[in-house]
């Protein structure tokens, strides 16, 4: 079998970059799906892309620069639920005594997170019960937040 390693120039500092077989050949398989494929290399302060067909052809090469951050690139997002005035609420009597556990944990500064810590609940099945005491009108609003 014969070796697909390629080498490129970099656009941005015009150092060699080696591009190994298996990398190329990943490439390959994943270009099937859209006729191309792109690998990331990160090369000194910056990203070199390079885009490979199907065929294991080198279509094109570009330099990005490196992104940094002192803030997480992920946000971890949270709700929390403000009820609605105890005069605007349906009969809690409709409630089971597990929505109503949560129900009472709501404040409008207490997340969902926290509720479900608080109650030994899983987050999913917290998250849901807010999801029905919202549409229920329970709960006037689910707010989004970082947590």
């Amino acid at each position: 079998m014969l070796s697909t390693v390629k080498k490129i120039v970099c656009p941005e500092c015009g150092s060699e970059v080696i591009i190994d077989s298996e990398a190329v050949e990943v490439a390959k398989k994943k270009a099937r799906f859209s006729g191309i494929y792109s690998l990331a290399y990160h090369h000194e302060d910056h990203v070199v892309l390079v885009y490979i067909d199907e065929s294991g052809g080198i279509r094109g090469v570009e330099a990005t620069p490196l992104f940094k951050s002192d803030k997480p690139l992920f946000l971890k997002f949270d709700i929390v639920p403000v009820p609605n005035p105890r005069d605007k609420m349906p009969s809690l009597n409709k409630l089971s005594n597990e929505e109503l556990a949560v129900l009472s944990r709501c404040d409008g500064e207490t997340s969902a997170r926290e509720i479900a810590e608080a109650l030994g609940m899983a987050y999913g099945r917290v998250k849901a019960i807010l999801e029905k005491l919202y549409s229920s009108h329970y709960i006037k609003e689910l707010r989004e937040v970082v947590a």
